[in-house]
């Protein structure tokens, strides 16, 4: 969906709490909680990835915000993503596919398939991948979150 500026322009002048959502972005970039980037997306038009994670993975996606990990949300969003966009079926290790909407979050899963559904030569999203495992891995409560 493509908005033009003036209807950009009049979202934010028309809706206080994007406008507030975007003024906190801009002020601190990977400060926004699961549930703000969900208004954000739904309210701008866009792919609703936050819609994907179920509401244990979204507390997660927050706690990681506050800790300042914005690396492993980062890695969080890339799985959010994919469950948005591949509906049932990705490409997982070793040519297996997986039902990413039906697969838990798990330090294992990020390895095994996860981070297989995404091409990025630059090597951003394997960054984000690994530090979402090591998160997962090293966080005080288990280490599997039940899919959305």
């Amino acid at each position: 969906m493509e908005r033009t500026a003036e209807d950009v322009d009049y979202l934010f002048a028309h809706d206080a709490t994007l406008a507030a959502i975007r003024d906190k972005a801009n002020a601190s970039p990977g400060s926004l909680t699961a549930a703000e980037i969900d208004y954000q997306q739904k309210a701008g038009g866009f792919l609703n990835t936050m819609a994907a994670l179920s509401p244990a993975e979204k507390r997660l996606y927050d706690d990681m915000v506050a800790s300042g990990n914005q690396e492993a949300a980062a890695g969080l969003t890339q799985v959010a993503f994919i469950r948005a966009t591949m509906g049932h079926m990705a490409g997982g290790e070793n040519g297996t596919t997986y039902d990413p909407s039906a697969t838990e979050l798990s330090a294992a899963n990020v390895l095994k398939y996860f981070r297989h559904s995404i091409v990025d030569n630059s090597g951003k999203a394997e960054s984000q991948f690994q530090a979402l495992v090591h998160y997962l891995e090293n966080r005080p409560a288990q280490s599997t979150v039940a899919a959305a």
